[in-house]
């Protein structure tokens, strides 16, 4: 897991935004309490109109719960996004045996960072050069358990500490796939929160707030949403690695001692 310092200039899309996010539905949760009396609220209202405070708040509790975001598992997402697949996706199934149980392919079951996939990929879509180079350095490293986080964490340090174009390829598609885990999870609570407001108004105060089920209908959406395409968006993640690796080649291949 891989979580920015602060002061970097990694870590603003796909930490701060769903950080912001999900803090700006607490806030907002806070203040529809049916019990929150008229003096608190004004408060509230008071210290929201301070652009500066506003701001300050933003950054310092929007990066926080960010990074409380980020540590959340973003395995659980994928495998449940992997469930979909195998559910739901024709195109997950690789062929019908004789007794009609579904052969899955690789790419809804495995556990990321789905090296047999890539071989796969590798051996049936890429040049016999990258596949040559698949079996001499990634498929070695394929473990039982399907994962081997730490070779694909290796790759990307080693490319990107030699190669700065590559290292912001890397960047780009790891942070895109850190915020939709990292707006999965926000959407799923701020979706919690607006359930529990919406039960509170109506036992309290007897009625049905409208605009709260449109908020959470299309929360709920985009939740349908991440869960159905965040395995093929992480799958693209591992690809461009391969990708930028095979390129970098010469960093991973071993080196004859000299001679003298």
């Amino acid at each position: 897991m891989n979580i920015p310092t602060i002061g970097g200039t990694r870590g603003i899309f796909e930490i701060l935004v769903p950080g912001v996010f999900l803090l700006l539905n607490i806030g907002a949760f806070i203040f529809s309490l049916p019990f929150l009396d008229d003096h608190t609220k004004e408060m509230i209202a008071s210290l929201a109109s301070n652009t500066i405070l506003d701001l300050v708040v933003s950054i310092c509790f929007g990066y926080l719960t960010g990074i409380l975001l980020r540590l959340l598992k973003t395995d659980v997402l994928d495998k449940l996004s992997a469930w979909w697949l195998r559910t739901f996706d024709k195109n997950a199934r690789e062929k019908t045996s004789k007794s009609r149980k579904p052969v899955y392919r690789l790419s809804a079951t495995e556990g990321f960072p789905y090296i047999g996939w890539i071989g796969q990929v590798a051996s049936g879509y890429l040049p016999p050069e990258a596949l040559h180079f698949y079996e001499k350095v990634w498929a070695r490293r394929k473990r039982e358990s399907n994962q081997n986080k730490q070779f694909f964490n290796f790759c990307k340090i080693v490319v990107s500490s030699n190669d700065e174009n590559a290292a912001n390829e890397i960047y780009a598609a790891e942070a895109l796939t850190r915020y939709i885990a990292g707006m999965f999870y926000a959407l799923l609570f701020a979706s919690i929160l607006i359930v529990g407001t919406i039960i509170m108004r109506y036992l309290f105060l007897g009625e049905w707030v409208i605009v709260l089920f449109v908020l959470l209908a299309a929360y709920l959406f985009a939740i349908f949403i991440i869960i159905q395409r965040f395995r093929k968006m992480r799958i693209r993640e591992v690809e461009v690695v391969f990708a930028i690796s095979y390129k970098n080649r010469a960093l991973f291949e071993e080196k004859k001692s000299r001679e003298g």
